[in-house]
């Protein structure tokens, strides 16, 4: 296939195992023709049958046993810029920790720990906006520390519920916790305060306006800065569908890539303002009844549907390698309509219900423009079929969780 720019000084390494990971790979093949390395204790079939991706196990994902691992790969790639890529909240913690006792040929593109920690609260992502004229949803905010009795919502029910900071509320949602709960009234409320303390969770909770609308009304928005305040990557895309699984909602799983210059513009005034360095990925909404755009969460990395933003012209990877090893400060924009899909393209098409999306959805289709990370032409054949699998076990999982389109996306 043709690269970007083939070289062979650079050596990606991601901390992962999930779709991303293999998603963030693909991106440095396709842009380099480089092979990634993937530290994990273990990964997806796509992943440990791909031809462009060599698995490190650890016996861990603590701090002792990445930095060792990474290390072991720096001194085998003495000669290349090593790459350290984490795509969630924890492991890009956990890189941060760890980067300034990692050798000198050891890249870790990560935002100032100041400003990452500040735009990782939601609470003072809301001040943020406030300070730069974005709109947010009406919240309360929650302390569950302590065993004082909390107040009742002042909100209007129905309402979202949400963890403020969501590296400290990982580890509650593999005891079944929800990453966003939909409340009806207040006794639902009442006991979800209830057993988080059971549970031992101390941090704070959002009680947030319910913003009406199915997933299309979604937005997604990648940007990259460099040191100097410069966008070099401006991407986005409408949202069709997202993931209903407890652990998983709010994923998106289906979007059409569309370029947002209004939307960018106002996004890159706040990161220059607060002197942002790296990936920030966006979630708005868009409010049917008023057409608020109401800021909802900035994640400081590249997300999980990163592809979606190579697939339209403007590949992360390639953004990321040409700024933090050649200095290049070309900016990259997506510039034009493609359906990005992890699911079944007939599957997702059943959840678009404005008849402008749908138009745009079918020529899409009609014209090829439809992507999937996992279906990638270079990678073997048991990679995809792999990712062929996954993608068809998203019908059961839709049938269970989320059969029909609702006007609120619960």
């Amino acid at each position: 296939m043709d690269f970007l720019m083939k070289r062979d000084d650079i050596q990606p390494v991601i901390l992962g195992g999930d779709m991303s990971t293999y998603s963030l790979a693909r991106e440095f093949y396709e842009a380099f023709g480089v092979a990634s390395v993937v530290i994990g204790m273990d990964a997806i079939s796509v992943i440990k049958k791909s031809r462009f991706v060599r698995m490190h196990i650890v016996p861990d994902n603590g701090r002792d046993s990445i930095e060792a691992a990474i290390r072991e790969i720096a001194a085998r790639d003495a000669g290349k810029k090593v790459i350290v890529i984490a795509n969630t909240d924890d492991r890009v913690e956990l890189v941060e920790n760890i980067q300034d006792a990692l050798p000198g040929n050891v890249v870790c593109p990560l935002p100032p720990h100041d400003l990452m920690s500040e735009v990782s609260d939601k609470v003072r992502f809301q001040q943020l906006c406030g300070s730069y004229g974005l709109d947010v949803p009406k919240t309360q905010v929650v302390s569950l520390a302590g065993e004082q009795p909390i107040a009742p919502a002042p909100i209007a029910f129905p309402l979202i519920a949400k963890p403020a900071a969501s590296s400290e509320y990982n580890h509650y949602i593999a005891q079944g916790f929800q990453k966003i709960y939909f409340m009806h009234e207040q006794a639902e409320l009442d006991h979800l305060w209830a057993a988080l303390r059971e549970a031992g969770f101390a941090g704070e909770f959002l009680v947030q306006e319910l913003i009406e609308g199915d997933d299309t009304y979604m937005d997604s928005l990648t940007v990259y800065m460099n040191r100097a305040g410069e966008p070099l990557l401006l991407s986005g895309a409408h949202v069709l569908l997202e993931d209903h699984a407890p652990t998983l909602f709010g994923n998106p799983v289906a979007m059409i890539t569309t370029p947002m210059p209004e939307l960018w513009e106002k996004v890159v005034e706040l990161l220059r303002g607060i002197g942002w360095y790296g990936f920030a990925n966006i979630d708005i909404k868009r409010d049917p009844k008023t057409g608020r755009k109401l800021f909802l969460d900035l994640n400081p990395r590249v997300g999980a549907n990163s592809f979606y933003s190579a697939v339209a012209g403007a590949n992360p990877m390639y953004v990321l390698v040409r700024d933090v090893i050649d200095g290049d400060a070309t900016q990259h924009r997506i510039d034009r309509n493609v359906l990005y899909h992890r699911v079944p393209v007939s599957l997702a098409r059943r959840y678009v219900r404005d008849a402008e999306t749908l138009a745009l959805f079918d020529e899409c289709v009609r014209r090829g423009d439809v992507a999937n990370p996992s279906r990638c032409k270079a990678d073997t054949l048991g990679s995809r079929f792999a990712g062929l699998l996954m993608e068809k076990n998203f019908i059961r999982k839709f049938a269970k969780f989320y059969p029909e389109p609702t006007d609120t996306s619960f």
